[in-house]
């Protein structure tokens, strides 16, 4: 399998690891991850878009720029041969200045398998558990995915499907995914501060918007517990009807239901982008 290493397409088993690098030392890095679709990268720019600011944020120089890296990708895309995959770029807080301190990044980038929820999880919807915590620069995707992990025994013990991160009375995020809710004045409100802004995300805000008021703002676990329905959005989950939150319940997976209609709607973004940008 071909991926890329700091600007270069070479096999995965050539890569060769620093292990002084900070991301393996002190967790420092960044990632973003996108899936490819018939051949065809989905929302890609949006991506890189994040990509980029985030490594800005978190004062991490990428190796590569950003139209030569296009390049490669579109070059890793066609050797692999997966029309259906992840890719995951990364980059790490690099080496040179000890363990503590900011270095020369790694930038790798892989293509990968995917799965997607089953469709008995888009039918019926899944379940939620709430854990209280507050990921570090939740705006930028890090690499930290430490109390995501160390929650999944919990996860698994009570047949749920993820874990919605609260902090001070207000629901935010989940391990990887983002949050809506419906209210029963047909109002779709995402939280939108301490969050990382997915890419789904902003393609259900734009397509929402056309149809029903949608806020971004605060949510509160109030809002959450009234809510009539609950959703989330990802790269893999697309859109996702939520049945329960620990013991409270949703009708999201209704038919005629608001998450109903956006699952659909999501689903002609997906094809007329799918259509419009073959390469």
């Amino acid at each position: 399998m071909k991926c890329i290493y700091n600007g270069v397409l070479t096999d995965e088993s050539d890569v060769r690891f620093p292990i002084n690098d900070l991301a393996l030392l002190r967790g420092y890095g960044i990632f973003d991850f996108f899936r490819l679709s018939e051949g065809v990268p989905l929302f890609m720019e949006n991506h890189l878009d994040r990509f980029y600011k985030g490594a800005q944020r978190v004062r991490l120089p990428v190796p590569v720029q950003r139209e030569p890296l296009k390049s490669l990708l579109l070059e890793m895309f066609r050797e692999n041969h997966m029309p259906i995959s992840g890719i995951r770029m990364i980059l790490t807080g690099g080496t040179g200045n000890g363990a503590f301190a900011i270095g020369h990044p790694n930038l790798i980038v892989t293509q990968e398998p995917i799965s997607f929820p089953t469709q008995q999880m888009y039918r019926e919807g899944v379940k939620l558990i709430t854990h209280e915590h507050l990921r570090d620069i939740p705006e930028v995707k890090t690499i930290n995915y430490m109390t995501g992990i160390w929650l999944q025994n919990r996860v698994r013990e009570q047949g749920a499907f993820d874990v919605l991160y609260t902090h001070n009375g207000c629901v935010h995020e989940l391990t990887r995914s983002n949050l809506f809710i419906v209210t029963e004045n047909n109002e779709i409100i995402t939280p939108t501060e301490q969050v990382l802004k997915g890419v789904t995300r902003r393609q259900i805000i734009e397509e929402a918007s056309s149809k029903w008021t949608v806020q971004e703002r605060s949510c509160t676990m109030d809002e959450l517990r009234t809510a009539r329905e609950v959703f989330i959005t990802g790269t893999t989950k697309r859109v996702l009807p939520i049945s329960a939150v620990d013991h409270y319940t949703y009708h999201s997976a209704n038919e005629g239901s608001v998450t109903r209609e956006l699952m659909k709607l999501f689903g002609q973004i997906e094809q007329h982008y799918i259509g419009t940008n073959r390469f």
